[in-house]
């Protein structure tokens, strides 16, 4: 089970860079007893060595996550950022991407990371779904509209 509540959600973000995003949503998952106090550093460390910034229209996402590790129960965060921050492009490290939203993964079981990321990249990569997850005005209604859209319950 995928969780995945309000205390997930860093909506309107103001951060510098990836990094901060990073240690804000993995600050969130760990407050919550999800992952372990180095997540954010394990999750960085990877992001530094396996970009996960997506090119989707209309704008770009990321999903930074560690491995398994670090992983006390499975779980998603989401950052909706007030302006964008730069990741790397997953299929061109060379590359930055500017990047609006990050939904960040932590999967205990790898099978099931994969099939949840094959799951979130099918969904945003329908620009006007993306369009729809940046205009929810709430954590409340972040969370009512990713958990339909990915059936989660």
């Amino acid at each position: 089970m995928l969780e995945f509540s309000e205390a997930n959600v860093a909506f309107s973000l103001d951060v510098p860079d990836s990094q901060e995003v990073i240690r804000v949503l993995a600050d969130k998952l760990c407050a919550q007893g999800l992952v372990s106090k180095d997540y954010g550093r394990l999750t960085y460390e990877r992001e530094l060595e396996h970009p996960t910034g997506l090119p989707t229209t209309p704008f770009c996402i990321a999903f930074p996550h560690a491995d398994a590790d670090g992983v006390i129960q499975s779980a998603l965060a989401i950052a909706l950022l007030k302006k964008p921050v730069f990741f790397k492009n997953m299929a061109d490290p060379d590359e930055e991407l500017e990047v609006h939203i990050v939904v960040m993964l932590a999967n205990k079981n790898p099978e099931e990371q994969i099939q949840t990321l094959r799951n979130l990249a099918l969904l945003f990569g329908e620009p006007e779904k993306l369009s729809k997850l940046r205009d929810q005005s709430s954590p409340r209604e972040v969370v009512a509209w990713l958990k339909r859209e990915l059936r989660l319950s």
